[in-house]
């Protein structure tokens, strides 16, 4: 073949081996470039984390909402008071209670009134019956006597037979009473006695349950502190699933976070956060560090958002934040390689 030629001063094409050795490079250099970042990304370990949002709460804090369904009475207690442990917060109307508490007590009233009637009864039932049972006694008494003269009389022929009959008979009746008295057994008074108290405690039961009913209208603080009273009114109906104060007590303030379900099980007590309060947001945010500290083990749901709970040690640094100062903080739940970082960020 000829040789090949150019007038436009082109350069000449590279031979088949030269682009063979090209191509071998250029794959050479994939490889090593595709290796290099397998390598790095399995080696480089970046920190993972995950965003949470929630609020600044004290050491002692706690979520009242009524024990059952009612409607609100009387608002005892506004929001900045400071309350103690067990002290009334709201009152539920409780008419109804009141009238079956009224009820149960009436017929405790009654039954022990019908105990002691019957009591008094029974001790003046004790009396004639001992009474009776003398006089039965004093009969036997007398018709022995009245045998013995009327078997003289017999003897001496001055009573007649059919009368000796009579005296005889009449003795016998005599003691077949004093033996029916003495036969009657005064352990049935005991037992009725008995039955009536039991059924007392029954009904004293009744009331204790009742009342115990009527205090469920009163929403007490469970702990003591500042009171933060939600938005309710007096008619307004409230179910145990409402939440009507909240109460911050304590010295030490903690950070209540939300951590979203997806991330529910990898946060762990002792991983680090950082934390963003709003009130100290803007360009130059101030962060406060921590750890959280323990974790609620439940998924608690409110509306379409599902969630678990964790508190975590917070530290003011001076400055001042309010109980109920909303946060967003970030949580570190460790270092991963680049790949698993990718997969599952």
């Amino acid at each position: 073949m000829g040789d090949y030629r150019t007038t436009t001063g082109e350069p000449a094409p590279a031979s088949a081996p030269r682009r063979n050795r090209q191509r071998i490079r250029r794959i050479s250099i994939s490889l090593a470039l595709a290796g290099f970042m397998i390598v790095a990304g399995t080696v480089i370990r970046v920190e993972r984390s995950f965003l949470a949002n929630g609020y600044v709460t004290t050491e002692q804090y706690a979520e009242v909402r009524p024990a059952t369904v009612g409607t609100v009475a009387e608002i005892l207690v506004l929001t900045g008071s400071v309350v103690t442990q067990g002290q009334e917060l709201v009152r539920l109307d409780m008419k109804e209670e009141q009238a079956v508490v009224e009820e149960a007590q009436s017929r405790v009233l009654q039954t022990e009134s019908e105990l002691a009637r019957r009591e008094a009864e029974i001790g003046e039932e004790k009396r004639r019956h001992q009474e009776m049972i003398e006089i039965a006694r004093l009969r036997v008494q007398n018709a022995d006597a009245k045998l013995v003269r009327a078997r003289e009389l017999l003897e001496k022929g001055l009573l007649a037979g059919s009368a000796m009959e009579d005296t005889l008979l009449a003795g016998k009746l005599a003691v077949a009473e004093l033996e029916s008295l003495r036969k009657k057994d005064p352990a049935v008074y005991a037992q009725e006695v008995a039955a009536r108290r039991q059924e007392i405690k029954a009904r004293r039961d009744a009331l204790a349950r009742t009342v115990s009913r009527l205090d469920l209208k009163i929403i007490r603080a469970p702990v003591s502190g500042q009171v933060l009273r939600y938005e309710f009114v007096i008619g307004e109906l409230v179910r145990p699933e409402n939440i009507v104060y909240e109460i911050f007590g304590g010295d030490r303030q903690v950070l209540k976070l939300r951590i979203p379900e997806r991330y529910a099980a990898r946060v762990a007590v002792g991983q680090d956060y950082k934390a963003c309060l709003t009130s100290y947001g803007g360009l130059q945010p101030v962060w406060f560090k921590g750890r959280i500290e323990s974790l609620r083990n439940v998924i608690q749901k409110d509306g379409q958002q599902a969630y678990r709970v964790a508190y975590g040690d917070f530290a003011a640094r001076g400055r001042p934040v309010p109980p109920g100062t909303s946060a967003e903080a970030r949580i570190y739940c460790g270092r991963v390689n680049v790949w698993q970082f990718l997969a599952n960020p």
